[in-house]
């Protein structure tokens, strides 16, 4: 039999054991701060709410219930810490989530309290956002009432109703375009020499993310020459932070892999890493420190590409599965995914070596880079 719940204004009665005991639960002031308090009474409800009564003059000049800041700074703000040390939460979700407390929450919700979170107010709030800032807001916001609802600061989570979202039409729709091998070709031609051709290769050629493709340093490749065929193999064990140049781990377990580059593009990675000190990022300033993405991104701005350097992944995976015919259970592990079911959670695992070999077979079935000529050459350097 379930037990019975009740909410009063001030504080709840559970029953704990049916007519016998109930555990009173409240938050007030003590020499610990402001905190949740219980006490057990044994008898009737009756006796419980008489107690209830009783406490409640007792600490009638306490404090009110906590705010949404209080709950953020308190609960929700550790515990998204503790879950990225120990591995459960991505550091880019927590900034995520520290972003859009600052910019959206904070300024409308901080100082009122939990229990004064009213939907009629929330969808107020949500009809001036956009799309996107409406998603991250509510989720943010909503991760702080789910534990004022486990601390019992409240019955229930107002974040749960449904809500009328802003239109799509205030996101940005984003460029969906890709580039065939031979358009890659033609980028490339425009990208070398520049400080960040390292990370273009793996990007376009290896099917790295933004942040990945930057933080690899000299130490992290090995060139391998097989059967007539160079190779670059690249160990992918972090990512540079969407903000600063800090190397982070890599949005899931899953993308710390190898990535490989094949002919022409690995050839020149083993020139680019033959020029560096092991220590040293592939993509660096020019005195051995890393770069941040957004000098990537203006720099790629700049060039005025046909469409945005994140780009480069899609067409990677487009290009591997429909002009080198490599299976999809093949190309998923190589871009950091997990397969699905229970192979994907307990029994694929492939190696450095068997991506390699992937690489390798497809190449020599479509030589993607015959016919082009050295682009250096072709810039007249």
């Amino acid at each position: 039999m379930p037990r019975k719940h009740r909410r009063a204004q001030w504080a709840s009665i559970t029953e704990v054991e049916k007519g016998k005991r109930y555990r009173i639960r409240w938050w007030a002031n003590g020499p610990d701060g402001y905190k949740r308090r219980s006490e057990t009474v044994r008898g009737t409800r009756k006796d419980a709410e008489l107690r209830r009564a009783e406490l409640m003059l007792d600490h009638s000049e306490d404090a009110p219930c906590p705010t949404v800041r209080q709950a953020w700074e308190r609960w929700a703000l550790p515990e998204m810490r503790s879950r990225v040390e120990d591995g459960d939460l991505a550091p880019l979700t927590l900034r995520a989530h520290e972003t859009a407390w600052r910019l959206h929450v904070s300024p409308t919700w901080a100082d009122v309290p939990l229990d004064a979170v009213r939907p009629l107010q929330v969808q107020q709030w949500i009809s001036g956002l956009s799309y996107s800032q409406a998603q991250t807001a509510t989720s943010t916001l909503s991760k702080v009432m789910d534990l004022a609802v486990r601390y019992e600061c409240v019955d229930h989570n107002p974040m749960r109703e449904r809500y009328l979202m802003p239109s799509k039409s205030t996101i940005e729709r984003l460029d969906r375009g890709v580039w065939t091998l031979s358009e890659l070709h033609g980028v490339w031609a425009r990208v070398r020499g520049e400080w960040w051709e390292a990370a273009f290769l793996l990007a376009a050629f290896g099917g790295c993310r933004l942040g990945e493709s930057m933080a690899p340093r000299a130490r992290d490749v090995e060139i391998r020459n097989v059967d007539g065929v160079t190779l670059a193999l690249v160990g992918i064990t972090g990512q540079v932070a969407a903000s600063g140049t800090d190397i982070v781990r890599t949005k899931t377990e899953q993308s710390v892999r190898t990535a490989t580059l094949v002919g022409s593009p690995a050839v020149r990675m083993a020139q680019i890493v033959a020029t560096l000190p092991p220590d040293w990022p592939l993509s660096h300033d020019g005195m051995g420190n890393v770069q941040p993405q957004s000098r990537l991104k203006e720099a790629w701005r700049q060039k005025r590409m046909a469409h945005p350097y994140r780009n480069l992944r899609n067409s990677w995976q487009t290009w591997m599965r429909w002009e080198l015919h490599v299976e999809p259970r093949y190309i998923e592990p190589m871009m950091g995914h997990k397969l699905p079911g229970v192979t994907g959670a307990h029994y694929d695992r492939p190696t450095a070596d068997m991506f390699a070999d992937v690489m390798l077979d497809a190449y020599k079935a479509y030589r993607f880079d015959e016919g082009w000529t050295d682009i250096w050459d072709e810039l007249g350097r």
